[in-house]
Order: structure tokens, then sequence, then C-alpha cells
């Protein structure tokens, strides 16, 4: 694990062995866009490649290029776990630099969406338990997590380093740029996750999902698109944590301003 504490708008870092955190700190709204590449060989795969804003692309364009020594033709793999702009809508950007041969997946729902970012390549669906061998025999795994937000929405896990990208599960505002989860890290995450998911059921599945492949493979690292990377020694702390919480809490407020009975 990197001894890095804090990330910038310069330097790509090495979390575990072939993975690098791409991150682009937004302070003026508190909401971290953090892509990540992983490199095996001289193949690379590219998860949630990111905002297509111009000031956010820039610095994950020059991540890329500094771990891929400016080839970027190394990029075979774009991998999008839910169809979010944040997410995705850098891959028309993206493609400017890449080679036709790079294949774009996501899972079935997300696809339908996807295609209006105006990406020229088809995006292949994926399915639960669905794996991808890349490079010097990488394997990735995708988990469906439905509704967690979107219907279209999965984890990633690598089973080389036992990380597992989270997407938007276990994401958090943070107006800072800390690369891990610190003291302050359930407050933030707990008022994200509190906002953007509306589903208790639909969380309680992602997580038990999640549970379900640590006690199948270990999970030693988690790297959601927003907040801080969690370490392998606060990964039941933040389980815990995450189950505990009440989502969708807008729904109860407008209710009882508008005198609805749910």
């Amino acid at each position: 694990m990197s001894n890095t504490t804090t990330y910038n708008r310069s330097d790509a870092i090495e979390l575990a062995p072939g993975i690098f955190h791409l991150g682009v700190s937004d302070e003026n709204n508190s909401f971290a866009n953090i892509p990540y590449l992983i490199l095996s060989g001289d193949e690379a795969v590219v998860i949630d490649p990111g905002s297509a804003r111009e000031e956010f692309f820039a610095v994950v364009l020059a991540k890329i290029n500094q771990v891929l020594d400016g080839d970027l033709t190394r990029i075979k793999h774009i991998v999008v776990q839910h169809q979010d702009a944040d997410l995705c809508a850098a891959i028309p950007l993206l493609e400017k630099y890449i080679t036709e041969d790079c294949k774009v997946y996501a899972p079935l729902e997300a696809q339908v969406i996807i295609q209006h970012f105006g990406a020229k390549r088809r995006v292949n669906p994926l399915d639960d338990g669905d794996t991808l061998t890349f490079g010097e025999g990488r394997v990735l795994t995708f988990a469906m997590t439905p509704y967690c937000h979107f219907v279209g929405a999965m984890v990633t896990y690598d089973s080389q380093t036992k990380t597992l990208f989270s997407s938007d599960a276990f994401g958090g505002f943070s107006s800072e740029n800390d690369l891990y989860a610190n003291d302050n890290y359930p407050i933030q995450l707990a008022t994200f996750l509190g906002e953007y998911l509306g589903s208790k059921r639909a969380l309680e599945y992602a997580l038990k999902r999640i549970e379900q492949l640590d006690a199948q493979h270990g999970i030693d690292l988690i790297c959601p698109q927003h907040g801080c990377v969690i370490p392998k020694n606060k990964i039941s702390e933040y389980l815990a944590i995450v189950h505990e919480l009440e989502v969708g809490g807008q729904i109860d407020a407008l209710a009882h301003k508008n005198g609805i009975i749910m």
C-alpha cells in the first residue's frame, strides 16, 4: 500500500501493484472524481474514466500518460461501473488516444444510457460473475449491485491484489485530497450515501455481495469512485458503518412537508 497520505493534480499514485489512483479533487463541490488504471504487462484497463469537464479530464489524461510513458495505445479495456456522467462522459475524449481494438464494458442496463455520451465504439454488456482476463493473465471479476444507485450498477474485483473497485458504494463527499479514509470519513460517507441512495434493500444486497466476495477471495483494499480509499484494517469497520446507514431521507422529509402519508 502507498505510504502517501494525499493525492494531487500531477501525480498518479500506485495503491497496490499495478493499480493507480488518478483522482481529481473537486474543492468547489466537495466531490472527488477518481478514475483508476490497472496495468498488467503491456496492457492497461481504465476503471471509470471520469468527467468530460476539461479541467477534470486534463488531470486524468496527464496521470495516464505518466503511468504509461505516453503510450495510451496500451489501454485495451475501459470498464464503466454505472452510467453517471462523472464516471463515463470522458470516453469520447479518451477515444482520441486509444486504438480501435480497445473495448468498453458496462452493465447491460447502463449501456442504454452510455451511448448518449457520444462514444464511437459499442459498449460490451456485462452480467454478474463475468470476468475479464488481460495482460499477463490478470483477472477482473464483475459483481452486479443493482439499484446502488442505478439498476445497471456493479463493482469490480481484482484477484491479483484483492482490490475491490466499489463505484459509489463506500463513496463520500470530501473537500480534502486525503488518499485514505480517516476519522472524519464516516460522516462524509453517510452524507453521500444517505443522499444518493434511495433503497436500503439495494444497499444491503450490495454490502452482502461484497461480504461474499470477501469471504470467498479476500478484500485488501476498497477503491470507491468518490472520497477515500479504505485499507484492509478498516474494511470491517466501514462495512458495519454502512450497514447502519439510513438512506432515502429526502422522501420522508418531502412527505412530511407535503402531508403525504407513506
